[in-house]
């Protein structure tokens, strides 16, 4: 049966079906993928945080006596040698910063309880998100950690404060001449850069797994038409076998009956096809059998209305047409046949016996197939009569 890809309704609701159940089973490793990278893109920030300020206070501990001179200041005199340090390290914080795309880069040192006061800051002064020198603010949890553990550490979740959600890490600046606390180095990266990477790696997922749901369903439904159209098709003649024949003929009846258009059936076979086996061998009748089905198809209306119902028995199918325009169709059959040439027969000429039916309202399906089996047996019986006279 030459039947192509072509995707009609059936089709078409396979191919959602498989599309449907691809997508969800995609979906769970795909949410738990995503889901995953989330929480690493989380622990990647949190970690490049507590690099960054590790980095800082270990730099800022090599130059202690300037920054101390800094921290220590109750104001800074603009013609100062500490303000001039002052910003000097901010400059640096601000290309630090840059450079780690980081939110806020900064240093504290502790009033008291939970009350700090800012140091150096990696903003523009005219910025409103700088800290100017000496302004206080309050710590959280983990600074807090940091000023009693004097060990370098970043929040596993995102804090909220006042100026706004962060995940923040903080390392302790030292004074290795005396082991005194200077005070911290803090980092922040907001949840809204995080909300952003999030959403990149988002789309991403969703670009990478609607093409993979759309190329593995595309995939299944060619599979599944493949099996499809092997189950349906005879492999010798390309034509379709009886499966397919059954189908097409309850198809034909039930359009038959809601529209009432007729159909005619044909049935043919080859004559003395055993006698072709015997003389000539198995293959040269395969080789009859397959002009037979290329005959057939010349004279179709589609390439889906032919069948091989068995052996050296053929079917065709006419839609929507009478018993005289078959009956044209089958000489013309009868013609071409009798025109095959196959050097293996050598000379032998074939021939077919065609028997013909039309639905008329009333039949049932078994109706027209008795109908053209038996114009079928008269047919050859006929034939037989005029060999032997």
């Amino acid at each position: 049966m030459r039947k192509s890809l072509r995707i009609g309704f059936g089709e078409k609701r396979t191919f959602l079906l498989l599309l449907a159940a691809t997508i969800l089973c995609v979906l769970f490793p795909a949410q738990f993928l995503y889901q995953r990278t989330t929480n690493v893109l989380k622990d990647n920030a949190r970690l490049r945080a507590l690099s960054i300020a590790t980095t800082v206070a270990t730099f800022l501990e090599d130059d202690i006596e300037s920054y101390r001179a800094i921290s220590d200041a109750p104001t800074l005199n603009e013609d100062s040698q500490a303000y001039a340090d002052y910003l000097r390290y901010n400059a640096l914080l601000r290309t630090i910063k840059e450079q780690n795309d980081a939110d806020y880069i900064y240093t504290e040192a502790l009033v008291d309880g939970k009350i700090i006061r800012y140091v150096l800051d990696a903003e523009l002064p005219d910025s409103e998100n700088f800290s100017p020198f000496g302004s206080l603010d309050t710590m959280d949890e983990t600074e807090q950690n940091v000023y009693t553990t004097r060990m370098a550490t970043g929040s596993t979740e995102l804090l909220l404060s006042d100026w706004g959600v962060y995940l923040s890490a903080f390392a302790p600046i030292v004074d290795h001449r005396d082991g005194s606390l200077t005070g911290l180095v803090g980092v922040d990266y907001s949840a809204a850069t995080l909300l952003i990477q999030s959403r990149m790696l988002l789309y991403l997922h969703i670009i990478t797994f609607s093409l993979l749901s759309l190329l593995l369903s595309f995939s299944l439904f060619v599979v599944v038409q493949l099996i499809s159209v092997h189950a349906y098709t005879d492999e010798l003649t390309g034509l379709g076998n009886r499966r397919a024949m059954n189908k097409a003929l309850a198809r034909l009846e039930r359009d038959a009956r809601k529209h009432h258009k007729p159909f005619v059936l044909l049935t043919l076979d080859v004559d003395t096809f055993k006698l072709i086996n015997d003389e000539h061998g198995h293959p040269v009748g395969d080789k009859v059998l397959k002009r037979i089905a290329e005959t057939l198809l010349q004279h179709s209306e589609g390439d889906d209305g032919c069948f091989r119902s068995g052996g050296d028995e053929f079917v065709m199918v006419m839609p929507s047409s009478n018993l005289e325009n078959a009956r044209q169709i089958s000489n013309l059959i009868k013609t071409d046949v009798q025109a095959v040439f196959l050097p293996e027969l050598k000379g032998q000429a074939l021939s077919v016996s065609i028997g013909l039916a039309v639905w008329e309202e009333g039949d049932t399906l078994e109706d027209v197939i008795r109908r053209s089996d038996t114009s079928l047996y008269e047919m050859k019986k006929h034939q037989e009569t005029r060999k032997k006279g």
